[in-house]
């Protein structure tokens, strides 16, 4: 299990499960509430991390108020950092030391 402050945010913003799902599928990202569930209690953790970066847009707060886990937090920035090089140098080798 880690840490994260899923929950806590949203209940900050009187939100729900169903309230976040909605702001992400107006983005294109498809997710269950139950799934949204999981990843707030620390129960599982997405296979795209890069779904904490578009979390963290829709709910308008920094990617670090979200993750608690400072390993796990850096981890999703590099992995950012690496998939945006690619969409912009098109270097396919350099993602696939990250994944």
């Amino acid at each position: 299990m880690f840490g994260n402050r899923l929950k806590e945010i949203l209940d900050n913003k009187n939100m729900s499960f169903s309230d976040l799902k909605k702001l992400l599928e107006q983005k294109g990202i498809e997710i269950s509430n139950a799934r949204l569930s999981y990843y707030a209690n620390g129960k599982r953790k997405p296979k795209d991390k890069n779904i904490w970066i578009e979390i963290a847009k829709v709910l308008e707060v920094n990617l670090q108020d979200i993750i608690i886990d400072i390993d796990y937090f850096l981890s999703i920035n590099q992995e950012n950092s690496v998939k945006n090089n690619v969409k912009k140098n098109g270097n396919v080798n350099e993602l696939r030391t990250i994944i």
